[in-house]
């Protein structure tokens, strides 16, 4: 073939054979392969596919939500299926294959999600990344596929190391499910839960102690609410305080172990031990030897409550166990039997250290010593111990001064007299001190008294008493004036007769200004209830005699008047 230039071009060569055909699919076999290697990689790393019941599927999305095991991811939801007759949703799970290990009986589930609770705020990283399912794998157990989900999530999980212990009460109060346990303000374990007990008379709360502090809970170890709000009431005032915030809103569980029982055995597994209501129920609990007393109060005991102190000088020695009512028909008479525990064990004995007792000996003499004390005079009386509350107590104290009355000859406890209490005592004196002041005859020395007042107002008002008084200023200066003429005429030895003149005559001058001081304030002295009656009768009296002394001297000088001169022989 010849091109434009008249040269003569090469022919083309055609090859035939497969290169180009591997060319075209070399791509496409690629991307098979590496299809079929994850779909190979895929099919071995999947595990198996499970089913979890739960009650709702709030929070999950199919294709989204994962399955965790320690934060990390071995599963994804593929589908919600609904169950029939309202049983909840079934949540199919396509789990790995590290997985298949855990998929055992022993294993449970649970919906992590935000939530606020006793314990706190939980769930705070599923804010962003959304609700996921969390795995406890438990211990052992045989392979499974289907669950029932928790609704809450375990307090703890499979992974955590300590001891469980059970714990009995006579009421749940503020404890919950993770009720946090507490040993020296430090958080060590939490409660797993609670039931009522078998005989139906108490609550066993189940406690779990973290491992190594299990090790502090001995067989001798006391248990005791602490959570709440501790009032105090004294005489200072009501003060209120808790142990912590948590404590306040979720309760809390301490425990201690005393000094004496420092050397007991660990305490195993389910152990079972007492939970106190407060520290001051486990304080007392040390006593542990009681004596039962009967008191009897034919007043009111109101404000006296069970389990009020019983006192002797101010020292708690007891508490009060029952009050009750009984009624002696027979008799027509009504008794408020009180019954007391009085702890010998809170009453220290002083020796010289030379006599060793044993346990029996020690509680021999506690309670002779309580029984000679009943002898000397000890007596029972209900005593106020906080005016705010009005809240009583049994009081004891050694009145041998007043007679002992026992209420019953025998009976099934022994028995303490009782006396009044001191406002029962002064509210019946009061009572008896207005029975007398009722039985005097008030109206009738009201009416007379009245006459008396009235007629020295009349008295008064009709001017026979300025008249008198007039008349007897008269006198005392006439008097006056001839006590100066004996004075300067007559001879020394008429001294004395003139010393009796001058007595007079200061009498008639302090008669006669208590007279026109009295009658300068006689509006005032007639008044209602004034004790003019008896400031004028004095007054009278004053005046009479001073009236009798210068008539005496007015005879004297009328029988001798020689007198003046040579004085009185």
């Amino acid at each position: 073939m010849m091109d434009e230039s008249g040269q003569k071009t090469p022919d083309a060569k055609v090859r035939r054979g497969y290169a180009s055909l591997m060319s075209i699919w070399i791509v496409p076999a690629i991307a098979l392969a590496v299809a079929a290697y994850l779909i190979f990689q895929a099919l071995a790393e999947r595990g198996s596919e499970i089913s979890i019941t739960f009650d709702n599927a709030e929070g999950m999305v199919p294709g989204k939500t994962q399955l965790k095991y320690k934060d990390v991811n071995i599963g994804t939801l593929s589908r919600i299926d609904i169950l029939d007759d309202d049983k909840g949703v079934s949540m199919v799970i396509d789990t790995t294959r590290e997985a298949d290990k855990y998929l055992t009986d022993t294993a449970r589930f649970w919906i992590v999600a935000p939530a606020i609770g006793f314990q706190g705020i939980t769930g705070l990283q599923t804010l962003l990344s959304g609700s996921f399912i969390e795995i406890d794998p438990g211990k052992g157990g045989k392979k499974e596929t289907e669950f029932t989900g928790l609704k809450t999530p375990p307090v703890i999980t499979s992974n955590d190391k300590g001891t469980e212990f059970l714990l009995s009460t006579e009421k749940l109060s503020n404890i919950n499910r993770g009720t946090p346990v507490i040993y020296k303000g430090l958080q060590v374990g939490s409660v797993l839960g609670y039931r009522l007990a078998e005989d139906r008379k108490a609550i066993d709360v189940y406690a779990f102690v973290q491992d190594p502090y299990d090790g502090l809970v001995l067989e001798g170890t006391n248990f005791w609410n602490s959570g709440g709000i501790n009032v105090s009431v004294s005489t200072s005032g009501i003060e209120l305080g808790a142990n912590s915030l948590q404590a306040l809103v979720a309760g809390a569980i301490e425990f201690a172990t005393p000094e004496i029982y420092q050397s007991t055995f660990k305490a195993e597994a389910r152990h079972q031990f007492k939970l106190y209501d407060n520290q001051q129920a486990k304080d007392d609990a040390r006593f542990t030897e009681k004596v039962v007393y009967v008191l009897y109060f034919d007043g009111s005991v109101s404000g006296l409550t069970v389990g009020a102190n019983v006192e002797f000088k101010g020292i708690k020695i007891g508490s009060v166990r029952d009050i009750s009512l009984e009624i002696d028909e027979a008799n027509q008479k009504y008794y408020i039997p009180v019954l007391i525990d009085i702890e010998p064990q809170r009453i220290k004995l002083t020796d010289d250290g030379k006599k060793i007792r044993s346990v029996l000996e020690t509680r021999e003499l506690r309670q002779k010593i309580i029984k000679d004390l009943i002898q000397r005079g000890l007596k029972a009386k209900l005593k106020n111990s906080n005016f705010l509350t009005g809240q009583l107590i049994v009081d004891l104290d050694l009145v041998p001064d007043k007679q002992a009355i026992y209420v019953t000859s025998s009976g099934r406890y022994p028995e303490i007299p009782t006396v009044p209490a001191d406002l029962e005592e002064i509210t019946t004196s009061v009572a008896q001190l207005m029975a007398k002041l009722d039985k005097l005859p008030i109206e009738r020395l009201g009416n007379s008294l009245t006459g008396t007042v009235e007629g020295l107002e009349k008295f008064i008002k009709s001017g026979e008493l300025q008249k008198t008084i007039t008349e007897y200023r008269k006198l005392a200066v006439s008097i006056q004036v001839v006590a100066q003429n004996i004075d300067t005429e007559t001879l020394p030895n008429i001294g004395k007769t003139i010393d009796g003149v001058r007595e007079a005559i200061a009498k008639i001058d302090a008669t006669l200004a208590s007279a026109e001081t009295m009658f300068s304030s006689v509006n005032g002295l007639i008044a209602d209830g004034s004790p003019f009656k008896y400031d004028l009768m004095n007054m009278l009296q004053e005046l009479a005699a001073a009236s009798r002394a210068v008539r005496s001297l007015a005879d004297f000088l009328e029988r001798n008047p020689s007198s003046l001169i040579s004085g009185k022989r």
